[in-house]
Order: structure tokens, then C-alpha cells, then sequence
């Protein structure tokens, strides 16, 4: 009888566990963060597995007592943010089917859990007591045994954390482990030497015990580690060619030393081996591709139809494959995901566990552990996860942090015997400067604080920056007094513009797990106020010179068309400028006549005629992203960074009325500039006189002796 039957304690399927009584979702023992109402559609669905569950039993269930005026997006919600945790895909679902305007269904395969029943020894009849006698005997035997099992079990002691015993510092060059790439970097080990790479000097090895850094040769300027061979004989290279294409061929070094060679013909921009040597993945645009070691057979894996990855990793058993993802759209994220070696069940690896940014993940070799960098609640650190249960101890599977401090660190390798780690430490530190144009030399400015995107009022009185890394936006006097703070973490803040009046800054703002958007605050302080209530993203606020629009644009790295558009604060209308399809990072000139945009790939810059209505090409050169216009509105600054990249700075004008190409400064510094939050940042002084953030940050190589229980 129905009445009889007893509800499941647990149901489980793939790697979750949903207790239905608890109303608590786990997987592989770890609890998942689960809203109740995206629970409770779970619990609906597990229980009729295979069933279609209406829309309308969905609102019984979870509003039944109310008239719930916009039960489509709560719905959606639930149901998108349970999506998100089980790491399931709408479009190629694992767990959830969508029936269209109708329901849902669960199909993946399920196993219940039953509650015991205690009367079912009451069927055997008189004739079997002796039997039952013996069987109870035995059960209660067994019981007892089971109890003290349980209670052994449970009273098992807790295993210590994982933990930093000692740091040492490998290198002291004071230089920027990094390439004029661009791109992401890593660093291998094969023993007794760590590989990696450094602006300008291509690839060094460094002893594992410290010592002076060496360079190998190789014909690159430009070059990434991707992963060591299992036999750590070959280094898999990656290499930023000419025309600063993505996906470039990857390429096989001996070392110590020995020429590099290409692998096949793959092309791409990262990779790893597989644990037996056998077999390479590879990254290429958004797919996943594998193929054996020498390069040939290759096939597409899996597509990770959003985002790219980067820093793939094998499981030492060869199971499984984890990796981040970057994601530019809706908003910049790096978070880890897996899927099996075979390519199947793609799925967030921490999913609700932080604001997506985790990246850069390392088994231990003996796998017992997986560490991996990350940005969470204000640590940028290392982190481990322990990944194997011991019977003998409790363990705790929520990621534990590692480093802690002022002192950053990152991409972590752990060493042969895993008693190790070597990692990446340093700050990022800028320091802001005038290029003295009589003197041609760089000058300290506003007592040279680390601070990028400076704006200035009408009046010259007041300026406003962004401080770096922090990304909070403050506004001061030029001497520096009276200085205020207009925004406070977890927001980042780019991009301020002072509105002509002075009495309002426009930023880009960013929280986390949300895009891009464009504030307003007052310039004495108070709460920033999002100009529009469009979802986004939306980037590069530019003020008319009568204060009653702001025009702006969108994400370039989005992978559609970006456009440029415009607000009347007073309608608050928006509508798009003309012919500015592929357009982004618009500049209203003072007097208003004309707005600057850049082309696509930043490679022209674009005038166009308010009046007129019409666009036309201003200059051709790549654009370092920021463009300034002169006070009087006769020249555009701008920043070539085709030529001298990081280290060194071509800043030209270019005037309006017949697009004459002007040199201001040619230099370069040791360690070049300070990339911003968007790009290597330029701009101008009240007097005229160019503006950069000059690099102050430093990377070192560290050794962390670590205690990984």
C-alpha cells in the first residue's frame, strides 16, 4: 500500500548524494551551498525520476500559498542555480532535461536508499525458532560489532590540516617572471632544476635548492612552459608568434638543454601529458582536442562551448582531467572544471565555492591532494583539497588555504616526492609618473602612489584614480589633501570620468558574479548609482560637455560585435551610435564636436562627427587602449604598444584637423609598465605632460616546505 511505503533517506546519482530529510546535497561527501527552493525542485524531480514534473506542480509546491506575480524567473532561477551546482548544461543535460513551456525531468540513472524496516523478521513462522533464535543471535551480534564499528569510526581522530613549515626563496633578481606574451604562464620541475619563464629572457632554470638563474637558448622571444614530460626529459612550449595570434604550435624541448622541435602539427595554447607519456591534450579555442605523444591522431575531446582553457592537468591515476576555464563574457572569471579522460561529464570542479576565480590546479603525485591558486574572501593564495579518504581519520574536504599574507602566491608545482612546493611569490605595486617633457625623463607624480585611470575636473582642482591592486576609487585635491574614498571591496573600480559640472564621477564598477557596469557617485562620497538597469556588460564611460549624456561601449572581448551607445540622463533613453559595429572605448572631445572609438583588436582609431553623423579613420596603429584628448580639443594622445610592449613607451598625438602623427615620448624603463585593469594605462596632466604607471611589481621564485597529511 502506498501508506506503507517509506520515503528514501538518500538518492544517490553520479557523484551526488541528496538527503532528503536534511535537505542537504553532497558530493563525494562535501557538502554543496543548495537554496531551499532549488532543493526542493531536486527532491521533485529525484522522486519521480524519469517523469515529467509540470511547471504548475512546481509553483504548487514551492508557492502554494500565494500568488506568485513572477513565478517564471523564480523558477528559472532555481532550477539555473541547481543547473549550476550539479554542473549540468541545458543545452546537453546529464540530469535535468528541459520539456519546453512544459516541465522538467530527471534522467540520470539513480540509487535509493530505503529506511529499515524493523518487522521483517516477524514473517518467519513458529516452526523456525531455533532458526530465527540463531539468526537474531547472529544479527544482534553483528549489530553490536557494527555499533562499535560505527562508534570506532566516528570517534576516529581528525586528520591535521595541511600546512607551510618553511618558505625559501629561490631567485633574487627582482624581475618579472613573465613574458611580453600577454598570456598565462606556468612553471615544471624536473627534480633538481625549476623551469620557467622571464620578461625578456625567454626560459631559465633555477637550481630546486636556489642559486643564480640560467637562461636557455631558444629562437623564441616569447615563450610559455606548458607542462614536463612523465619521464622529465621534455618541456611542452608554447609561443606567442608575430601578429600576437592565440593559437600558435606547440613545440618539444630536451632538457637541460637541446632544440626545440615541433610537436606534429598541433596548434594551440596549452596542454599536458597523460601520466603513462602515452597521449597529449590540448586547448584550442574553446575545444579540448587529444592526441598521442608524438602529435599525430589527433580528435576533438570536448567543447567548452564558453570560456578557454588553460593549465590542463592529468590525474595521476589517468582518470581524470582538470583545467581553468577564462571566461570574458559576462564578466572576466577563472574557475576549475574536469571532466573524465574520455572526455565525458564536463562540470565545475568547486561549484558555489567561490566567486569564480580559482585556477591553476596540481595533483600531489602520490594524488592524495589537489592544490590550486585562487581569489577567495580576500586571500589570494594556495590552497589544497584533500582528494582521498582515510579510513584510520577524519578528513576534511573543503579546500584548506595554504599562504596566507602580504605576500602573494601562485602557480604551484609541487615536487617529485610532494614534500614540496615551488610557486611564484610577489606583490603587484605600481608607482604613478610625469614624463617631464623638457627633461625627457619620468618624475614621481602625486608623491608616486600606485594608483592607475586618473581623471581630472574641469577646473584642474581635483583629481580622481583608481589605486592598484586594490581597485577602489578615490577622489583628492592635485597636492593630495582632502582625499576620499568613493568605494569600498568587493567592487573593483576602473575608468573614472568627472562629470563637467564636478560634482559626479562615472566608473566601471565590478561585484562579484556580476558584469561590468557603469556608476555614478557623488564626488564627495555616497552610494554608486548603476546608470543603467541593463544587465551589461558596459565599459568606458564618457561625459557630453554639457553634462546631459554619457556615452559608452561595451566588452571588446566579447564575442559579439560591441557597439557604442548613449544615455539622456534626463529620459534616461539609450540609443546606439551609428555604424559603430565592432566599435568600443568611445572619447567625447571637450567642445563636443567628435567621439574617438577603437576598431576591433584595438588596430584603429576612429573619429566620429556628432553632427555629421558619420565615422571615419583617424589612425592606424595598434592602440595600448586608452586615448586622451587634448583640453582644446585639436589632439588625441594615444599609446603605440605594437613595437616596444611592456618595457618601453611610444606615445604620439595625433591631430584632428588633417591627422598629423606626432612622436611626445620614446623611451623604455627597466621593468617596464604597470598593466591596468584593462590595459597598459596612459594619460595626460592638467599641464600637459604624459602620464604612466611605472612597474614596481616583483616575482620571485619560492620553495615551500609543506606538511601534507
Amino acid at each position: 500500500m502506498a501508506g506503507n511505503h517509506q520515503l528514501p533517506i538518500v538518492i544517490s546519482f553520479g557523484p551526488f548524494e541528496a538527503d532528503l530529510h536534511t535537505q542537504e546535497l553532497r558530493k563525494q561527501g562535501v557538502r554543496l551551498r543548495l537554496p531551499g527552493q532549488s532543493f526542493q525542485i531536486l527532491k521533485m524531480l529525484l522522486m519521480r525520476s524519469g517523469e515529467l514534473v509540470t511547471r504548475e506542480e512546481l509553483l504548487k509546491e514551492l508557492w502554494p500559498s500565494e500568488t506568485y506575480v513572477d513565478f517564471e524567473h523564480g523558477v528559472n532561477a532555481a532550477v539555473n542555480r541547481l543547473r549550476e551546482v550539479l554542473g549540468d548544461d541545458a543545452d546537453n543535460p546529464r540530469f535535468i532535461e528541459t520539456l519546453p513551456r512544459r516541465g522538467y525531468r530527471f534522467i540520470g540513472p539513480t540509487a535509493r536508499a530505503e529506511q529499515n524496516d524493523p518487522e521483517k523478521l516477524a514473517e518467519y513462522s513458529e516452526a523456525h525458532v531455533s532458526h530465527r533464535f540463531l539468526l537474531k543471535t547472529g544479527l544482534t551480534v553483528a549489530s553490536l560489532a557494527a555499533a562499535a564499528g560505527v562508534v570506532a569510526f566516528w570517534l576516529r581522530p581528525t586528520l591535521p590540516p595541511p600546512r607551510v613549515v618553511r618558505y625559501r626563496q629561490l631567485t633574487n633578481d627582482g624581475l618579472v617572471k613573465d613574458t611580453s606574451c600577454q598570456w598565462k604562464f606556468d612553471l615544471v620541475t624536473d627534480g633538481p632544476r625549476v623551469y620557467f619563464p622571464e620578461f625578456k629572457s625567454a626560459l631559465l632554470q633555477v637550481s630546486a635548492t636556489g642559486g643564480d638563474a640560467v637562461s636557455i637558448p631558444t629562437p623564441f622571444e616569447c615563450v610559455n612552459v606548458l607542462d614536463i614530460s612523465p619521464n622529465r626529459t621534455e618541456l611542452l612550449l608554447f609561443h606567442l608568434g608575430e601578429g600576437m595570434e592565440l593559437e600558435q604550435p606547440l613545440w618539444l624541448l630536451s632538457v637541460p638543454s637541446g632544440a626545440p622541435r615541433r610537436l606534429g602539427n598541433l596548434i594551440g595554447h596549452a596542454g599536458t601529458w597523460s601520466p603513462d607519456g602515452k597521449s597529449i591534450v590540448y586547448a584550442n579555442g574553446q575545444d579540448l582536442y587529444v592526441a598521442k605523444s608524438d602529435g599525430s591522431e589527433s580528435r576533438r575531446l570536448v567543447s567548452l562551448k564558453q570560456g578557454t582553457a588553460v593549465h590542463i592537468r592529468w590525474s595521476p591515476d589517468g582518470t581524470v582531467l582538470r583545467f581553468t576555464v577564462l571566461l570574458v563574457i559576462p564578466s572576466f572569471s577563472e574557475s576549475l572544471w574536469e571532466i573524465s579522460a574520455d572526455g565525458a561529464n564536463l562540470h565545475p570542479f568547486l561549484p558555489g565555492w567561490s566567486e569564480n576565480h580559482e585556477f591553476r590546479g596540481n595533483w600531489t603525485p602520490d594524488g592524495k591532494y589537489f592544490l590550486f591558486s585562487a581569489h577567495h574572501q580576500g586571500n589570494v593564495g594556495i590552497w589544497a583539497i584533500r582528494e582521498k579518504q582515510d579510513v584510520f581519520h577524519k578528513t576534511n574536504q573543503q579546500p584548506v588555504p595554504l599562504t596566507s599574507g602580504p605576500i602573494h602566491f601562485w602557480f604551484q608545482v609541487p615536487s617529485i616526492d610532494g614534500k614540496r612546493l615551488f610557486v611564484y611569490g610577489g606583490q603587484e605595486r605600481g608607482e604613478l609618473t610625469r614624463y617631464d617633457l623638457k627633461s625627457r625623463q619620468l618624475v614621481s607624480y602625486l608623491s608616486g602612489i600606485s594608483a592607475e585611470g586618473l581623471d581630472f575636473s574641469k577646473d584642474g582642482v581635483w583629481v580622481t584614480y583608481v589605486t592598484v591592486p586594490e581597485g577602489i576609487l578615490w577622489r583628492s585635491k592635485l597636492d593630495g589633501s582632502q582625499r576620499v574614498q568613493l568605494t569600498s571591496a568587493p567592487m573593483l573600480a576602473g575608468l573614472p570620468r568627472w562629470s563637467p559640472d564636478g560634482k559626479r564621477i562615472a566608473f566601471v564598477g565590478h561585484v562579484p558574479g556580476r558584469s561590468w557596469k557603469i556608476y555614478v557617485v557623488p564626488f564627495d562620497g555616497g552610494s554608486p548609482e548603476p546608470l543603467t538597469h541593463d544587465e551589461g556588460p558596459e565599459m568606458d564611460p564618457t561625459w557630453s560637455p554639457d553634462g546631459n549624456s554619457v556615452v559608452f561601449g561595451e566588452d571588446y572581448g566579447s564575442p559579439q560585435p560591441t557597439h557604442i551607445y548613449a544615455i539622456d540622463l534626463q529620459t534616461r533613453s539609450i540609443s546606439m551610435l551609428p555604424g559603430s559595429a565592432g566599435l568600443f572605448s568611445p572619447r567625447w572631445s571637450p567642445d563636443g564636436r567628435f567621439i574617438t572609438a577603437l576598431g576591433t583588436r584595438a588596430t584603429k582609431l576612429m573619429l566620429f562627427d556628432v553632427k555629421a553623423r558619420k565615422w571615419s579613420e583617424l589612425l592606424n596603429v595598434l592602440v595600448g587602449g586608452y586615448q586622451v584628448w587634448s583640453e582644446d580639443s585639436k589632439y588625441v594622445y594615444v599609446l603605440d604598444i605594437s613595437s616596444k610592449g611592456r618595457m618601453g613607451m611610444l606615445f604620439y598625438r595625433v591631430r584632428i584637423a588633417d591627422h598629423n602623427l606626432e612622436r611626445v615620448a620614446d623611451f623604455t624603463v627597466p621593468k617596464g609598465f604597470m598593466p591596468g585593469s584593462f590595459s597598459i594605462w596612459s594619460g595626460l596632466a592638467p599641464d600637459g605632460s604624459p602620464l604612466f604607471v611605472r612597474n614596481l611589481r616583483y616575482e620571485e621564485i619560492y620553495a615551500l616546505d609543506v606538511d601534507l597529511p
